[in-house]
Formats: structure tokens, C-alpha cells, sequence
């Protein structure tokens, strides 16, 4: 009886250090909030193929957001609070005619100002709004940033 006893603590060690080990390096693989420059891929359910110098988004260190959408700038303030809550601010935009993707503008502005909370899962943020997936964006590498 001993011998089970010591045989199941030693699995659930193991257990617990591979646990451990993933949590270790899913963390060291994210991409920061702030700071980086996060690439829109998916809107309210949808994937959208979009250049890669629009529809960006980065997070200042203090409470800014700057960005680009279709063609016009974007720029405001958002707060994070516990449990990965986040609220942009009224997001304002430059008022230039986008003639492409000009409605895709509108609705992604629309929906960043409904957003409550964030998820980091390695390079990609997930903006959720109740619990609802409704904006996923991809980190850029530094190189893209640069251009």
C-alpha cells in the first residue's frame, strides 16, 4: 500500500513540473501588451487579409493608443485593470476617404470601443467583449515594424 502511495506522489509531481514547465514557456513566448505593434487578422468572426501597414494597433506604456486603420490614423487611451480588463477610451480617427476598406474602418473603431477584456496567447491578442472573441490581431516581427 506504501508503494502505491509513493508511486502516485511521483506522478503527480511529474505532473505538476510539466505543468509548471508549459506555464513557464507559454509566458516566456508572449508578446507584451504594451509596446508591441499588433496586426488585425480576425474582426467579429471573420478572418481579413489586410496589408500589412493598416488596420495596426500598439499600446503605449502610458494608457495611449496609436494606430492606423484603413487609411486614416487612429489614437486615444485605454486602461487595464484586474483579471485582464481592458476599456478603450473614444478612439478618434483622422477623417480622410479611405477607399478601401473605409466601412471595415468603421466597424473595427466601433468595435475596440466595445471591448472588455484581453487574452495573450503567444504572439496573437484576443480583444473580447463579454466573453465574446471579437477582434484577433498578430504580433509583428521588429523587421515589419521597421518598414
Amino acid at each position: 500500500m506504501r508503494l502505491k502511495s509513493i508511486i502516485f506522489a511521483l506522478l503527480c509531481a511529474t505532473l505538476l513540473v510539466g505543468c509548471c514547465s508549459a506555464c513557464r514557456q507559454r509566458q516566456k513566448n508572449m508578446k507584451p501588451l504594451k509596446g508591441t505593434e499588433w496586426h488585425l487578422v480576425q474582426l467579429e468572426g471573420k478572418d481579413v487579409e489586410l496589408p500589412i501597414n493598416s488596420f495596426n494597433i500598439t499600446l503605449g506604456e502610458d494608457g495611449s493608443i496609436a494606430g492606423v486603420a484603413a487609411c486614416n490614423r487612429l489614437l486615444g487611451h485605454y486602461a487595464v485593470t484586474e483579471n485582464y480588463a481592458i476599456n478603450f477610451g473614444q478612439v478618434g480617427t483622422t477623417m480622410m476617404l479611405c477607399p478601401e476598406n473605409g466601412e471595415l474602418e468603421s466597424q473595427f473603431t466601433a468595435v475596440l470601443g466595445g471591448i472588455t477584456h484581453y487574452d495573450i496567447d503567444g504572439d496573437q491578442l484576443i480583444l473580447l467583449q463579454q466573453g465574446v472573441i471579437k477582434a484577433l490581431f498578430k504580433a509583428l516581427p521588429s523587421s515589419e515594424v521597421a518598414k
